[in-house]
């Protein structure tokens, strides 16, 4: 099956006081205006809505998947505490905002392999899905502070390491070292941004660790999703980012069938690539570099068009650039099945664009083989699905 030209992610949650004839007719407005072939459905959604939707699609002719959150909880879902993902000093790592849907357990805790599998199981049961669309497929992002967040190095992380040569205590030691200074810390960030300044270091071995263990665990899935009838596809970071929340695309192309970029040049929210610069680059600045230093580490590292200052940065986010050059990014670490995330919603503080702004986007996404209509369908103006169908070719 070849990639979506045209998919949406629809109802990451419940809109209050919303009936299956009010999801039935988004969603048909929506294939009005866009030859849509996939529809990405959230996972929280009661039972009328769920039906209504997949009903839906399958009156608009595409397939649906369930967009499914793999390594965080959900609503209906409280994993267990002790799961949690630790840091380099040793607590928990937080979710952003404290919500389940963004706190990451450990990937390479037994008891969370043992687990995912019936996630997996029920979607398949419910008999409604032609596929899953696997997102938080990740370690947390260290952004916020690379001091706290970095993960993971929890006894099963210790263990499992250990196996393969490589001493966490160690990648403690080195991870102190190097924030023990300013200049430190930025060599980290640059490390964390996929650049070469720590080779043969424990750092680098821990951050291949890392990816290693994602690559496991999201190869399970796709295999069990297989066995199930169940298509896969992947919700991943930002090519500049993906280093350091453990992504690597070259080797999760392999499993699945295509694989969306959420190069979101102006989001000021988990995976946002502003959001994601934003707060390493406080970070830095919070841990003694000049802020001209600190952006420019951050610029070169990432290999992205970066404002000169943390004012502007807050304001404007990136430019439509920034989404060219992670597809070309993308296609040169071999994802052949590639689509791009358009962040559409419009959340005060967290995403809002201007129609130039998204043309901008469209014509930016040309090198992809697709588009996914990102985050939220439900909240995303039909002006703006117009204004796609005419700029994409």
């Amino acid at each position: 099956m070849s990639a979506p030209r045209f998919a949406v992610q629809y109802l990451e949650k419940p809109p209050e006081g919303v009936g299956p004839g009010q999801v039935r007719s988004r969603l048909r407005q929506a294939f009005a205006r866009l030859p849509i072939d996939h529809v990405l459905l959230g996972w929280d959604l009661p039972p009328d809505l769920e039906e209504a939707a997949a009903e839906e699609t399958a009156r608009g002719g595409a397939r649906l998947f369930r967009w499914q959150p793999l390594l965080t909880g959900d609503l209906h879902t409280d994993l267990p505490a002790e799961w949690a993902t630790i840091g380099w000093n040793g607590d928990p790592v937080p979710g952003h905002g404290g919500v389940p849907e963004f706190t990451f357990v450990c990937p390479n805790r037994s008891a969370v392999a043992d687990f995912l599998p019936e996630r997996l199981e029920a979607v398949a049961a419910r008999g409604l899905y032609q596929g899953v669309f696997l997102d938080r497929i990740r370690f947390p992002s260290p952004s916020p502070d690379p001091a706290s967040h970095l993960a993971c190095f929890c006894p099963h992380c210790v263990h499992l390491a250990a196996d393969s040569g490589l001493d966490l205590e160690s990648v403690r030691r080195t991870l102190g070292a190097l924030l023990a200074a300013p200049d430190g810390c930025g060599r980290l960030a640059r490390s964390l941004l996929g650049e070469a300044v720590e080779p043969g270091t424990p750092l680098e071995a821990f951050l291949d660790f890392r990816q290693g263990s994602l690559d496991r665990i999201v190869a399970a899935a796709s295999r069990q999703a297989a066995a199930l009838g169940l298509e896969v596809g992947l919700d991943c970071f930002s090519p500049s980012l993906t280093r350091m929340v453990g992504q690597n695309l070259s080797t999760l192309d392999g499993t699945c069938k295509w694989i969306k970029i959420m190069a979101y040049p102006r989001v000021f929210g988990p995976a946002g690539i502003a959001f994601e610069l934003l707060g390493l680059a406080e970070w830095l600045v919070a841990r003694g570099l000049p802020q001209a230093q600190a952006l420019g580490l951050l610029a070169g590292a990432s290999r992205l068009e970066i404002p000169a200052t943390l004012a502007e940065l807050r304001q404007t986010g990136l430019g439509a650039g920034a989404l060219r050059d992670e597809i070309a990014r993308a296609r040169e670490l071999g994802v052949k099945r590639l689509l791009a995330g358009l962040a559409l919603v419009a959340m005060a503080g967290v995403h809002e664009s201007t129609p130039d702004q998204i043309r901008a986007d469209i014509a930016a996404s040309r090198m992809a083989d697709g588009l996914v209509l990102s985050w939220d369908l439900w909240l995303t103006p039909l002006t703006t699905l117009d204004a796609i169908r005419q700029a994409w070719p």
